[in-house]
């Protein structure tokens, strides 16, 4: 690994606590509302997309095979903001 992937990876890495201890706090202040979880659940998506790109290495891969995977999140955090939407209505 070079000095520049390193710096990258690190970056990357802190980039994710970051987000992890944003989406902790954000979640522990807020109450049921919906504005809360869907930035938890954005907070979620990046996390996501930095695990999919840095830390697996998909960043240079093929766009078919980088898109499917950055989609197979955005469908699990709609349905789970479906769900939070539907438990605030009803």
């Amino acid at each position: 690994m070079t000095r520049r992937e390193t710096e990258a990876l690190v970056g990357a890495f802190a980039a994710l606590l970051t987000l992890a201890i944003g989406g902790a706090v954000v979640s522990a202040l807020a109450g049921d509302t919906v504005i809360p979880v869907a930035a938890v659940l954005v907070m979620a998506f990046a996390k996501g997309r930095f695990i999919i790109l840095d830390f697996m290495d998909l960043r240079d891969s093929p766009s078919i095979l980088r898109t499917a995977l950055i989609a197979w999140p955005c469908v699990l955090l709609f349905a789970a903001f479906a769900r939070s939407i539907t438990v605030a209505l009803f």
